[in-house]
């Protein structure tokens, strides 16, 4: 498949911390907003928006941040993967089989181990008298899994501002599935967490610790793999998401701003989603979450990983400017990111 362009794509919109260019066409607004709009129930249950990934670029960070923000629900599962169950795609694949029975008799052989996991889950759930998350667990384990099962997903959100859920494998889903979701949801608003591709190509290697590997022709071969590849093709995401949504529904994060500027990031995040802010003491950017274990990436696979990504980064940098520029920096040296100074770094953008 040839590699989309961002050529002829229209100036990004970026969002800052001054607020001043917030997105707020949405604001208020949403399937799941206060029980007072004279929303019909199945209006209310779809989810607000959308975490649609990248895989490894701290989605993970996000949802912790999100669950704690009092106007926002996200369900106690992080990855759904409803749109992405199709066994076509190399994904979990947890939601492949719709019938409980099926899954209960184990069809595929992951789903009876799930099935005792799950069951676990809801018993801790009630032994410590987690009632509304035991109920939400038993719907999620023995539902039939189909548009309306989905939607009953987050009846918990009717009475929040936002709902929604987050799973990076959406950002591999081919044109169809999200024609299915802007079908499904059209007001949907979407959140793509993007980080240097060579990094966060790495980092999939090392979170990989079952598969040993040890030489550069062993880590290469893996990266490869069209399941890794289409991972950090942040080009072709972008591009099959835009020709279903308009761009002031997708927003773009960048995962070098978790460090740098937590406070400019979730104020992106909370004013595109339509909800108060957080206070600064709130959002946490100390603790790891769903971190790769450590290990020094070998000069050859570095070099594999520039020349594969070095187009597409040399373009983002171009077409959106802000942390990009220190990833393309970052390739030309042959080392970590460093500071371009000239350049703002905006923590987010409508692409």
């Amino acid at each position: 498949m040839p590699r989309p362009s961002f050529a002829g794509r229209r100036s990004a919109r970026f969002l800052d911390k001054s607020g001043l260019t917030a997105y707020a066409a949405g604001v208020g607004s949403g399937p799941c907003r206060s029980i007072h709009h004279g929303l019909t129930l199945m209006d209310k249950r779809l989810p607000t928006f959308l975490g649609i990934g990248a895989h490894k670029a701290g989605t993970t960070w996000l949802f912790e941040q999100l669950r704690s923000h009092p106007d926002i629900w996200l369900p106690a599962v992080k990855e759904l993967h409803f749109f992405d169950r199709s066994l076509r795609y190399p994904s979990p694949n947890t939601l492949a089989t719709s019938s409980p029975l099926g899954r209960i008799l184990g069809s595929e052989p992951w789903e009876r181990p799930r099935m005792i996991e799950g069951l676990k889950s809801v018993a801790e759930d009630v032994k410590h008298k987690r009632f509304g998350e035991a109920r939400w667990r038993s719907k999620w384990l023995f539902g039939h899994y189909n548009e309306d099962w989905y939607r009953g997903l987050f009846s918990p959100g009717m009475t929040h501002s936002s709902c929604g859920e987050i799973t990076p494998s959406y950002s591999i889903l081919e044109d169809e599935d999200v024609a299915r979701i802007k079908m499904t949801n059209p007001d949907v608003k979407l959140i793509f967490m993007i980080r240097n591709p060579i990094e966060r190509a790495w980092s999939a290697i090392r979170a990989k610790t079952k598969l040993n590997l040890v030489s550069d022709d062993e880590i290469i071969a893996v990266l490869k793999r069209p399941a890794m590849v289409v991972r950090g093709n942040y080009e072709r995401t972008l591009e099959v998401y835009l020709r279903h949504f308009d761009s002031r529904q997708v927003l773009v994060c960048f995962y070098d701003a978790i460090r740098q500027d937590k406070v400019g990031l979730m104020a992106a995040v909370t004013d595109f989603l339509g909800v108060r802010r957080f206070s600064n003491c709130a959002i946490d950017n100390q603790k790891r979450v769903g971190a790769s274990p450590p290990r020094k990436m070998p000069s050859k696979t570095r070099e594999y990983l520039s020349a594969t990504y070095a187009p597409m980064i040399e373009k983002i940098a171009r077409a959106y400017g802000s942390y990009a520029r220190q990833w393309e920096s970052a390739t030309d040296s042959g080392g970590p990111a460093s500071t371009v100074n000239d350049q703002p770094l905006h923590p987010a953008f409508h692409p």
